[in-house]
């Protein structure tokens, strides 16, 4: 082999190892033109999310919750931080939202939500820490919850983890993120309403 063509062989190896050393992971809080089409809607885009979320404790049309703030892209509640709640309601629905607990930090993701009830009313998604065996502390975890008339699922990180059903198939209410014990983040968070598309 000369050296000309040795140069690109080399070139060569050297582009395709570039591609699969530097891949990072999507952008957060960004729907791909797929989700898009499949009509998923961002309910938070990274920044502040003074849009669509409501304090629960506040009772008012804005976002006033305490204890909320946005780093490096994710949604961060600290400890004591208030329990929001989006705007809208939704009935049939696929709901998923990326996570990520301090160390004996808790939380949950409830819906089907009533404005007006206790948060506790509410359907309830428990927040599940990384398993003891984990590898990276801080890893993110992704919550699914797919409501679909009587069935509704959870998963964690593409496995199912929970089934239940309602009577009422045409109940609706809000989707609450309602931090526990110590700190919570959240990225990605949306949703694709059935019956839309």
């Amino acid at each position: 082999m000369n050296a000309t063509c040795r140069a690109l062989a080399c070139a060569a190896v050297c582009g395709l190892c570039g591609c699969a050393l530097f891949t990072r992971e999507p952008d957060p809080n960004v729907l791909t033109q797929q989700e898009e089409l499949n009509g998923w809607i961002l309910l938070w885009d990274g920044d502040v999310p003074t849009n669509g979320w409501v304090g629960v404790s506040a009772g008012c049309s804005n976002f006033t919750a305490r204890g909320w703030s946005v780093t490096n892209g994710a949604l961060v509640a600290s400890v004591g931080a208030d329990v929001i709640r989006t705007e809208a309601s939704y009935k049939d629905f696929d709901f998923k939202a990326d996570y990520r607990l301090a160390p004996g930090a808790s939380g949950r993701i409830l819906y089907f939500h009533n404005a007006e009830s206790d948060a506790d009313s509410a359907f309830a998604y428990a927040l599940a820490p990384l398993p003891p065996e984990a590898k990276d502390p801080f890893a993110w975890q992704t919550a699914r919850i797919v409501a679909r008339r009587k069935s509704i699922t959870h998963w964690l990180d593409g496995r199912i983890v929970d089934r239940k059903t309602r009577d009422d198939v045409g109940f609706e209410g809000r989707i609450v993120l309602a931090p526990g014990d110590g700190q919570v983040e959240f990225r990605n968070v949306k949703i694709r309403p059935f019956g839309r598309w």
